[in-house]
């Protein structure tokens, strides 16, 4: 005598329905053994189908008992139970619930692959197995290419694909024409001849007839309990159709060599191949507004980032730590009313008192620009800028000779006929250290040619940029000595003074002011800059702007999220067979949960990197048309891109949820 492979004791499934009690199962108790053919016969509405889900763990009994191999699968939870579905138990449904959008070989493969088998594996066994059973000529069709006994042979290889101990089989010859049940019933045969347990649901008595034992159930009891007398010459387990007969032989497939886990890669496949290309315009509309969310953060922030990037360069061009005093640009009544005040406007003096009562400066100089022609015999320099400079203006500037030397205060004090030149004009007019160049009326000798110095023209406030590659320098004592007439409005156009810190920039600015102001009679007739706070004013405007774009992005976020959610609601509702399907071959509600976060977080990682092409190419178009200035963070790039996946995760949350926690008997009834 076998053992027994299902016992049963005291078993009773009851629904409740508002106020009402339905005992779909009373008190049953059933034993099969390891090895029978058993059929359970009954009216529609008796019971049988509800004691199928319970025997296949999809469903859990009210009360009672049910052991499985001697396991009381009552007290297993949910990823054990899991574990049994697809190791132990092999469905067969009487609709087949195959997937419609696999092939023949990936329908066959579907439990293996929550078995956790190496994907080469599966695919072999898989394509054996649909040879077996006379598929060979049909591995790569889909269900809706198939007939009705070919969909129920797919049905009943993959349900046979992990070796089971038990096959169950929900009225597996219902829709299907009769000489085509009679070759799936001698196929039957054959597998319990091989050694499975088999358990056949049917309402045909015809069909319930040809297994070993037959078992009734009228309104959710057993009310018999009988062996089948197979007459003489009755098909026997070696014999069959050929086709199907070749199929029964399953004894040599491999058992899984997975760990019964499915592997974070086919994960990934079912949420790309089965969830987002087998609706590829849908996920397309899904992911707009995670496209345009993160391409408006990459676009506005490239193009800010370009501007910030830009203005510190027009800053450098100045002097980082610089403090500025220029003279008003005035003009007619406003330059005579100036002028009666403080007669001289802008003074070396002034220059000599900052330096004497301001603490931390490192250097200092100060220019007068000159408006004369500069040329080297018959080559003109045009747009030249001929300047008057004290001090250090290097230092200041952070601007080098290439070739020869700077002023030294030796031309200054004798008022020499030199001059230093920008590396633009030295190259219009070819002149060296040593050439002699012609100023106004004056003739100079070259003692030292500029390096090139980056220029911008200024986009901040209260900042004068200048061309330095366009300079002529000459000691500020010689233009006072050689060029009266310049002296006019004012002695000195413009006074930096470059300090050894940022730190007190702002209360330098404010006493510089002061004694500029005292020595000046209180004229109105200069203005103090700090570029470098004033870039920090600048910026600071900036990141409003910003703060206004990234709310603006973070509600196409939310919309694109909202989104995400409402498709994964239809999803889940759309698919609640095939979820059913997953759960009875042996995906858990973990499996499920990340199957469908899984497809969340892919749509809106797939949007997020659209969106960041679309926003570096948004950003280089604005720069070719408009010529601004970009410049990408790769930080924040990889910031929007994993906002987007948590906006994906955040807002699939709750389908992936109701998808797992989905009742797998309701979904296969769907």
């Amino acid at each position: 005598m076998a053992a027994n492979l299902i016992s049963i004791r005291g078993l009773s499934r009851i629904y409740r329905m508002g106020d009402n009690e339905v005992r779909a199962l009373d008190q049953i108790d059933l034993d099969i053994a390891e090895g029978e053919f058993v059929a359970i016969v009954g009216p529609s509405g008796s019971g049988k189908s509800t004691l199928m889900y319970v025997l296949g763990c999809l469903d859990r009994p009210s009360d009672g008992s049910y052991l499985l191999g001697g396991v009381d699968v009552g007290a297993l939870d949910d990823a054990a139970l899991s574990q049994v579905r697809n190791r132990e138990i092999g469905y067969i449904f009487q609709s087949f619930n195959l997937l419609n959008d696999l092939s023949v070989v990936d329908n066959v493969a579907l439990g293996l692959v929550y078995a956790g088998e190496d994907p080469a594996r599966r695919q072999e066994t898989a394509q054996a197995l649909a040879t077996r059973f006379g598929l060979g000529n049909r591995l790569s069709h889909t269900p809706n290419e198939l007939s009705g006994g070919q969909m129920q042979r797919v049905a009943i290889a993959r349900g046979l694909a992990c070796r089971p101990r038990l096959v169950l089989a929900d009225e597996p010859t219902g829709n299907l024409d009769s000489r085509t049940g009679a070759e799936i019933m001698a196929m039957f045969r054959r597998l319990n001849a091989a050694g499975h347990t088999v358990v056949l649901v049917t309402h045909d008595p015809g069909v319930a007839a040809q297994a070993d034992r037959a078992v009734r159930i009228v309104d959710g009891k057993i009310v018999s309990d009988e062996s089948n007398q197979r007459p003489a010459g009755e098909p026997s387990s070696s014999s069959g159709s050929g086709r199907l007969a070749a199929g029964g032989d399953i004894a040599d497939v491999p058992k899984p060599q997975g760990e019964g886990v499915i592997k974070s890669g086919d994960t990934l496949r079912i949420a790309v191949h089965e969830g987002l290309l087998a609706h590829k315009m849908r996920s397309a509309l899904t992911m707009l507004g995670i496209v345009f969310g993160i391409a408006s953060v990459i676009a506005m922030t490239a193009i800010t980032e370009g501007g910030k990037q830009r203005q510190l360069e027009q800053i450098r061009q100045i002097g980082m730590n610089a403090i500025q005093v220029r003279s008003l640009n005035l003009d007619g009544a406003r330059l005579l009313a100036q002028r009666r005040v403080n007669p001289d406007g802008i003074t070396t003096e002034d220059l000599t008192s900052l330096r004497r009562h301001i603490d931390g400066i490192e250097a200092s100089a100060a220019w007068k620009e000159l408006k004369a022609e500069v040329r080297l015999g018959d080559r003109l320099a045009t747009d030249a800028t001929p300047q008057g400079v004290t001090g250090d203006l290097q230092a200041v500037l952070d601007f080098h000779v290439e070739k020869g030397r700077f002023l030294d205060a030796g031309d200054e004090s004798a008022a020499a006929r030199v001059c230093v030149l920008g590396a633009d004009v030295a190259a219009s007019l070819e002149a060296t250290p040593g050439s002699a160049v012609t100023v106004g009326d004056q003739l100079l000798t070259v003692v030292g040619v500029m390096g090139r110095k980056a220029y911008a023209t200024s986009e901040i406030s209260d900042i004068a940029i200048s061309n330095r590659n366009r300079d002529v320098y000459l000691p500020y004592s010689t233009l006072r000595a050689y060029y009266r007439k310049v002296i006019r409005d004012t002695q000195v156009d413009a006074i930096a003074l470059r300090m050894a810190s940022d730190e007190g920039l702002v209360e330098r600015s404010q006493l510089a002011r002061r004694i500029v102001s005292d020595l000046h009679r209180g004229a109105e007739d200069f203005i103090v800059s700090v570029p470098l706070e004033t870039l920090r004013q600048a910026q600071a405007t900036r990141e409003v702007f910003n703060l206004l774009i990234i709310v603006i992005a973070a509600i196409s976020l939310i919309v694109g999220g909202i989104g995400i959610m409402n498709i994964m609601l239809a999803t889940v509702t759309e698919r609640t067979r095939e979820i059913g399907i997953r759960r009875a071959v042996g995906a858990s509600r973990r499996t499920v949960l990340a199957q469908f976060l899984a497809e969340a977080s892919m749509l809106s990682l797939t949007g997020g990197i659209i969106g960041l092409l679309a926003g570096v190419a948004g950003a280089l178009a604005v720069e070719a048309v408009f010529g601004f200035t970009v410049a990408f963070d790769p930080l924040i790039a990889v910031l929007a891109v994993c906002v987007s996946v948590a906006i994906g995760i955040g807002f699939g949350l709750y389908p992936a949820w109701k998808a797992a926690r989905m009742d797998p008997v309701e979904a296969l009834r769907n």
